[in-house]
C-alpha cells in the first residue's frame, strides 16, 4: 500500500509538471492549452479527492493514534481539503480567463500557490509521515485498509454519459 502511494505521488508529480509548463507558457506571453489545464485539474482534483486522501486519511488515523507527530498529520489531513478547493477556485478561474473574464495575473497566483503546495505536502508525506508508516503500521493495519481501499469512479465520466 505504501508502494501504492508512492507510485501515486510519482503520477501526482509528473502530473504537476505538466501544468507547470502551461504556467511557464503563460508567465512568457504565450497561450497555454487549455484544454490540457482542465484535463490536468480535473484529475488532480477527483483522484485524490476520490482514492489518494481517502486511503492517506485512512492510514493516518491509524498513526494519530500512535505516535507523537500529531499536529503535522493533523495539518496533511487538513490540506488535503484545502486543495480540494484550491483546485476548484483554479478551474473557475481558468474558465473566466479562457472567456476574457479573469486576468491572467490571478490565475499565475494561483498556480504558483497551487503548485507549490501540492509539490511541499507531497515531500512532507514522503521524508516524515512515509517512515513513521512504514515503523508503525502493522499486519493486521495493512490488513483493514486494504480490505477498506475505495475505487476510483471518474465523476466526469459518469455526468457526461447521464447528459
Amino acid at each position: 500500500m505504501l508502494a501504492r502511494l508512492q507510485v501515486e505521488h510519482d503520477q501526482l508529480l509528473k502530473t504537476l509538471n505538466l501544468l507547470e509548463m502551461q504556467f511557464l507558457d503563460l508567465c512568457r506571453g504565450g497561450t497555454p492549452d487549455y484544454a490540457l489545464m482542465r484535463s490536468i485539474l480535473v484529475y488532480i482534483q477527483e483522484y485524490p479527492e476520490q482514492v489518494h486522501h481517502p486511503l492517506e486519511d485512512m492510514i493516518f488515523s491509524i498513526l494519530l493514534e500512535r505516535v507523537d507527530e500529531v499536529e503535522l498529520i493533523q495539518e496533511l489531513i487538513a490540506e488535503h481539503a484545502v486543495f480540494e478547493t484550491e483546485t476548484r477556485k483554479l478551474k473557475k478561474s481558468l474558465k473566466l480567463l479562457e472567456n476574457g473574464i479573469d486576468t491572467k495575473e490571478e490565475i499565475k497566483q494561483q498556480l504558483s500557490t497551487v503548485l507549490i503546495k501540492q509539490r511541499q505536502h507531497i515531500y512532507i508525506e514522503e521524508e516524515k509521515v512515509h517512515p513513521l508508516i512504514e515503523s508503525v503500521l502493522t499486519k493486521k493495519d495493512w490488513n483493514h485498509v486494504r480490505s477498506s481501499v475505495p475505487l476510483y469512479k471518474n465523476k466526469s465520466k459518469s455526468k457526461s454519459k447521464k447528459s
